[in-house]
């Protein structure tokens, strides 16, 4: 029985592991029939006409029964093909055969698999991203519309109020647009060498700046280096901080700390950026990194985003080879489990 519920021919050569020695068995049976067919028609006397006729057709027959197995995944691989060049990506294939084909029908199963989660991400980004710009531009017509109509005023609240929409929708279109172009590779990466605790100092000094009320304390070696590009892991750990600062409890300290971890060339620099909010449930930490995803009923003492800003810096961060995870941050003073963002990127000294 097929997976659709159908009887289905024998298929005699399929356990056979080579598809030569299956067209070999192949042809040597076709071989063999007809010789055995011809020998038979000789003894019973049949006409000289009538031998290679009845030969042929048992050959035939033989070679149809033999090699139905064999091809019938190859059938199957091209109407899938048809209905994926339709949009169709749930066709799949049999994965009965050992050999060669076999194989091509489990790579083209987990080929289609791949394309069915590319389709379903595409079409999942393209509606949320026009979620996230509706909102906005929804917001500044509804304003602009009020002021035209003589509804509202053009007084500074209202003018600041649309500064704000139309900063947001920027800073949505600006991570879209890196976003597009970090899963695309196309940009190159302008590295450099960097020292941390000079990068993680000049950040919190800016942090510091938009959020004066922000208990900030930073504390990394010296000489501690990495190789990347400053400007992507500005972004990286901008974000990082900022998050840590809008969902700590004012009052509450964020710490930086960098560290070196590994020898030789393991080498490693970690960076763990600590809040003492109210943390991430273990189910969630993988999914923040999702675009557009945010933990659901959690309580920020600022603005929120649009839910890219940890895709883009996991991608970033993967870009210079590193890595970036969430933990527990426990105990802390507040009570609260608060959360604890680990980056690790390789030591200068330690790479190639």
């Amino acid at each position: 029985m097929t997976r659709r519920g159908q009887l289905t021919r024998p298929r005699p050569l399929e356990p056979v592991r080579s598809i030569k020695l299956k067209w070999s068995i192949v042809i040597v049976a076709a071989v063999a029939v007809t010789a055995l067919m011809t020998q038979i028609g000789l003894h019973l006397g049949w006409p000289v006409w009538l031998r290679p006729i009845i030969a042929g057709a048992l050959a035939l027959l033989m070679v149809q029964f033999l090699a139905h197995g064999t091809t019938f995944p190859l059938r199957q691989m091209s109407r899938a093909a048809e209905a994926m060049s339709r949009g169709d990506y749930s066709r799949r294939v049999d994965e009965t055969g050992n050999d060669e084909v076999g194989q091509l029908a489990r790579t083209f199963n987990k080929m289609a698999g791949q394309l069915a989660e590319v389709d379903r991400t595409q079409k999942e980004f393209i509606a949320n991203a026009s979620h996230e710009l509706r909102t906005p531009v929804a917001a500044l017509r509804s304003t602009l519309e009020n002021l035209i109509d003589g509804v509202g005023q053009p007084d500074q609240h209202t003018l600041g109020l649309m500064l704000a929409q139309a900063e947001h929708l920027s800073r949505l279109v600006a991570q879209l647009l890196d976003l597009s172009r970090l899963e695309a590779s196309s940009d190159t990466l302008d590295n450099e060498r960097i020292d941390v605790g000079d990068l993680l100092h000049s950040l919190v000094a800016e942090a510091r700046l938009s959020h004066p009320a922000a208990l900030l304390e930073v504390k990394a070696p010296l000489g501690l280096r990495i190789m990347g590009d400053e400007q992507r892991l500005r972004h990286v750990f901008t974000n990082v901080i900022g998050n840590a600062i809008r969902f700590s409890p004012l009052g509450t300290p964020v710490t930086i700390v960098a560290s070196r971890q590994g020898s030789g060339r393991s080498k490693t620099a970690r960076v763990a950026i600590r809040d003492e909010g109210p943390g991430i449930a273990e189910a969630d930490r993988s999914r923040v990194f999702e675009r557009f995803w945010q933990v659901d009923g959690s309580t920020r003492t600022g603005g929120g985003g649009a839910g890219l800003g940890l895709a883009i810096s996991q991608r970033i961060v993967e870009q210079h080879l590193g890595e970036i995870e969430i933990f527990d941050n426990q105990p802390n003073s507040s009570g609260s489990p608060g959360a604890c963002v680990v980056v690790t990127l390789p030591e200068a000294d330690s790479l190639p």
